[in-house]
């Protein structure tokens, strides 16, 4: 185990947060973790479009909240610019024209959606 973390990075490691970006995980294991071209960024795009500091995931009472930095062209989730977005399981992230997917399989999400399907109700009629 890397010692140098602190505990809420320990936490966010083993809680089995990540973003999918081109079929790769990348995993969110620091409370506060960096997306923009320059390669002083915990995540960098080789991209024209993406700015050097673009945005930034923050862990904030166990939410991961999405910040945009000011970015140039952007930061949108699920089709809607925003300026700051608590994330969700499945949200899509876009950044100029690079798409990631946050994931977060914290075992409290895990455990709810793997009870049996419940069927729905047929609408009463008055």
């Amino acid at each position: 185990m890397d010692t140098s973390q602190t505990p809420s990075e320990n936490a966010a490691q083993e809680k089995g947060v990540f973003l999918l970006v081109n079929r790769q995980m990348v995993p969110i294991i620091k409370t506060v973790t960096t997306i923009g071209r320059q390669l002083e960024n915990d995540i960098a795009f080789h991209e024209e479009f993406v700015s050097r500091f673009h945005a930034e995931i923050v862990l904030e009472d166990s939410n991961y909240v999405l910040y945009d930095k000011q970015s140039t062209s952007g930061t949108f989730v699920n089709g809607k610019k925003i300026d700051r977005c608590v994330l969700n399981s499945g949200d899509v992230i876009s950044l100029a024209n690079i798409f990631l997917m946050f994931v977060n399989n914290n075992p409290r999400i895990v455990v709810r959606s793997i009870g049996p399907t419940q069927t729905l109700r047929s609408p009463q009629r008055l």
